[in-house]
């Protein structure tokens, strides 16, 4: 990014988030699930993880500051037992300081979610769950292999707001095989209905390697291609309008929120804030390099070092702005600054910068640099330009 001049890249730091990958799916993974977990594990291997996490705490907890984040993720962390959940939350608590608004998000399924385990949950620090509905339709969830049932969901949802649960988040997906553009209407109408704070409404991608992918063929023809992308389309629009109605508006790719109700720890992520992952498969960044723990739990037990992933300080800064651009709010000067060293009024007249201003894909307004709605459609293009 020649002619930005920036200052000193801001470089190592401490952590301050930290994402703690639960590699656990009690029923068996679904159909389109590409993150690593396994489906079906023994009681001793969760014991034996729960073990090997509290060692990663210890080996990082000097590495912290008090945390403004914290996200249990996976696989299933509500796959775990109401005992094994106590005792994670324990040694998070143990190891950790945390700021007094510390957000605590916690992964669930409402199948592997009991009362027993909510009030643990609650009990032990979490504030914020994020429900895996994916879809309310019976059809569209087997077009899915999606495991497990909704039945008992709204009975939960009572008791986790009795219990004084602050944030609920529904994750949806979108694009399933044979589903029309009607039934994802019905499914953002139910999710509504459910009053959530916060909604993750994902387009479905084949990842490669899954059963989904395996099955479902791609297009065969160009007019099926341009069909399904206009089915595609006509969700997108459907979740800023029913969603907007809601007063959930989209403040990334694909997450809404009300009004104070962003995720903070995906904010911080997506612009360039540091975090610490535990467990296997767990990325961490440190403000200098990503590293990623094995993606298996016995290499992982056993000690397996991360993998690092070093980059030239341009080149992560390039990254770092990268991402940001992955929200609507995108950058403004003293964050871009405090990240990544560079001057927006600078990173404005760069060439690549100019060309997607030009194409409108960005826009420059009040001291702010952000992608237009055009321009979150066509992210990608806005990656390979800022960081290739």
């Amino acid at each position: 990014m020649s002619g930005a001049a920036p200052a000193p890249f801001p470089g190592l730091q401490p952590y301050r988030s930290l994402y703690v990958h639960v590699p656990f799916c009690g029923g068996g993974k679904c159909d389109y699930c590409a993150f690593y977990s396994l489906g079906h594990p023994t009681v001793a291997q969760k014991a034996a993880y729960l073990s090997c996490l509290e060692r990663e705490f210890q080996a990082h907890a000097g590495e912290c500051a008090p945390l403004e984040s914290i996200f249990l993720g996976g696989g299933t962390p509500s796959s775990l037992s109401a005992g094994e959940l106590e005792i994670l939350l324990a040694q998070v608590r143990r190891h950790f300081a945390l700021l007094p608004d510390c957000e605590w998000s916690c992964e669930a399924n409402p199948d592997s979610l009991d009362e027993e385990k909510l009030s643990v949950l609650l009990a032990g620090g979490v504030n914020r769950l994020s429900l895996g509905i994916q879809s309310f339709q019976p059809s569209v969830r087997a077009s899915l292999g999606r495991r497990g049932s909704l039945e008992g969901l709204e009975g939960l949802l009572r008791a986790a707001r009795q219990g004084g649960l602050r944030r609920l988040n529904l994750d949806l997906i979108y694009g399933a095989p044979g589903e029309g553009v009607d039934q994802w209407r019905q499914d953002l109408e139910s999710a509504l209905r459910l009053s959530p704070d916060h909604m993750s409404c994902y387009s479905l991608i084949l990842e490669e390697g899954t059963p989904l992918a395996h099955r479902v063929r791609p297009p065969s023809s160009p007019r099926e291609a341009e069909e399904q992308e206009e089915r595609f389309l006509e969700c997108w629009r459907e979740c800023d309008r029913l969603l907007g109605a809601a007063g959930l508006r989209r403040y990334e790719i694909s997450n809404f929120a009300r009004e104070g109700c962003h995720c903070r720890h995906n904010d911080q992520v997506w612009h360039g804030q540091t975090y610490l992952g535990c467990g296997p498969a767990a990325v961490s960044f440190n403000g200098l390099w990503r590293s990623a723990n094995p993606q298996d739990l016995e290499d992982w037990l056993q000690g397996r070092a991360p993998e690092r992933d070093l980059l030239p300080p341009e080149a992560r800064r390039r990254e770092i702005l990268a991402f940001g651009m992955r929200t609507t709010a995108g950058w403004e000067e003293g964050l871009l600054r405090l990240r990544t060293g560079l001057e927006l009024q600078r990173v404005v007249h760069l060439p690549e910068c100019r060309r997607l201003l030009q194409e409108g894909l960005l826009e420059f307004t009040g001291g702010r640099l952000a992608p237009t709605p055009r321009g979150l459609l066509l992210n990608d293009t806005i990656l390979e330009a800022l960081i290739l």
